[in-house]
């Protein structure tokens, strides 16, 4: 299995532009690009997230011409292949939820199926990996006997986090990407005491959930505010870390445009950033990073206390390294680690875990988990697999760190020379100048 490739930049910027192109402009950029271009960016549109998106958007542009034909077979033939998988995971999703209210759980779906329609108005279009769910924290014990009911094994806790996992241990293949799998997956969160310190508790959002149906299924879901700020600190997350796809920053700009005229909205979603420390850095420092990959009018109601007041070294970190971050191959950078730097000023251990992220020592986790009835043969393949893993991360944290260390010189002179180090960082007009 090849878990990374080096893309196409032509290709890559191409596609992301169409976004915010006219129809004519989209053609005249993706009509140049050979059969082989695209191919050398495959990987990175499957990783991205955004193949789907983006043939829905040429379809509806009307120019799929400007595509080879056999690259526009692939993501049709992709789209039939995860338009199966979603029913196939949705089915998976029905009998979780079912099972839940039966046993009386509280509990909540976040993420996934419960973006639609506002993030994303065909869940076809993502390939979802996995289930979450936002669980009371009394009820995680029964939830953890019901899944092992249909063969789900604890496989992964966290302080806020249970992760389970099912189905066979063959690694999938990348070329399956889009395909039925039987490997299932399912994310328990919870809040807990203390920081994660502590017993797990009831989330406050459970106190005020809505109910969304699909495909004839209702299912407990946040509230629209909170699903925002949800999604948005989700993505937010992932930024401060080494990948984040590009499919999560299209989906919040299809939830900011959905919204965009409703005030009401724009208040609740201040009223539900209060418990958030960081709610206006990172809701902030998504819009400017999606208004500059995508282009976003995003609303006056929510830029006024987010992106209009971001500290200077963020914007100016969106502004230099964003792109590369959010353009970047699989498995991304740790540019991110000067982010981490500007926000983390006060935070006396993020020392100790820079270095940590800088040439983690801890053991590689786990591509592949044997099953009970894996051959001998099966477990050694699974071995070898993971061996090559811990060998492709090994070479992404030597080869990144490097990178970082010396962007990390580049960046504080350049911080250096900033006179304005005014907490308030940019004016709307000047992102969307730029974007």
């Amino acid at each position: 299995m090849k878990w990374s490739s080096h893309a196409d930049r032509r290709v890559v910027e191409a596609v992301v532009a169409s976004f915010r192109d006219s129809a004519d402009r989209a053609w005249d950029r993706l009509c140049i690009f050979s059969q082989h271009d695209w191919a050398r960016s495959y990987h990175w549109l499957d990783a991205s997230g955004l193949a789907l998106y983006f043939l829905d958007h040429i379809k509806k542009l009307g120019i799929e011409g400007a595509l080879p034909d056999p690259v526009l077979a692939r993501l049709h033939q992709n789209h039939a292949d995860n338009k199966l998988r979603s029913a196939w995971l949705f089915g998976e999703f029905a009998a979780i939820n079912q099972s839940f209210q039966q046993a009386g759980v509280v509990y909540c779906n976040v993420k996934g199926f419960s973006l639609s329609p506002e993030s994303c108005p065909d869940p076809t279009l993502r390939c979802q990996l996995d289930l979450d769910f936002l669980v009371d924290g009394r009820y995680l014990t029964l939830c953890q006997s019901i899944l092992a009911e249909s063969g789900y094994k604890l496989t992964a806790a966290t302080e806020t986090t249970w992760e389970f996992k099912a189905g066979a241990s063959e690694l999938v293949r990348i070329e399956d990407h889009y395909k039925v799998k039987p490997q299932r997956s399912v994310e328990l969160h919870f809040a807990s005491t203390s920081h994660g310190v502590g017993a797990p508790i009831r989330d406050e959002r459970l106190d005020r959930l809505t109910y969304r149906t699909w495909n004839g299924v209702t299912f407990p879901a946040l509230s629209d505010g909170d699903l925002f700020v949800g999604q948005a600190l989700h993505v937010f997350g992932h930024l401060r870390g080494s990948s984040t796809r590009l499919a999560w920053l299209l989906e919040y700009r299809h939830n900011v445009l959905a919204h965009s005229n409703d005030e009401r909205f724009w208040d609740e979603v201040l009223e539900r950033s209060a418990r958030h420390p960081q709610a206006p850095i990172g809701i902030g420092l998504v819009t400017l990073l999606t208004s500059q990959i995508f282009g976003i009018d995003s609303p006056s109601g929510l830029d006024s206390w987010t992106l209009e007041s971001l500290p200077v070294p963020v914007a100016r970190w969106a502004e230099i390294y964003g792109r590369q971050a959010l353009l970047a191959d699989f498995p991304g950078t740790k540019l991110y680690m000067i982010l981490e730097d500007q926000l983390a000023l006060n935070d006396s251990s993020w020392r100790a875990r820079r270095r940590r992220s800088l040439l983690p020592l801890h053991r590689a986790p786990r591509i592949v988990h044997p099953g009970p009835g894996d051959t001998f043969w099966k477990l050694i393949r699974g071995e070898f697999n993971q061996m090559r893993f811990v060998l492709f991360r090994v070479r992404f944290h030597v080869v990144e760190g490097l990178r970082y260390l010396r962007e990390s010189r580049r960046w504080k002179k350049q911080m250096d020379c900033t006179q304005n180090r005014s907490p308030v960082g940019v004016s709307k007009e000047s992102i969307l100048t730029k974007s």
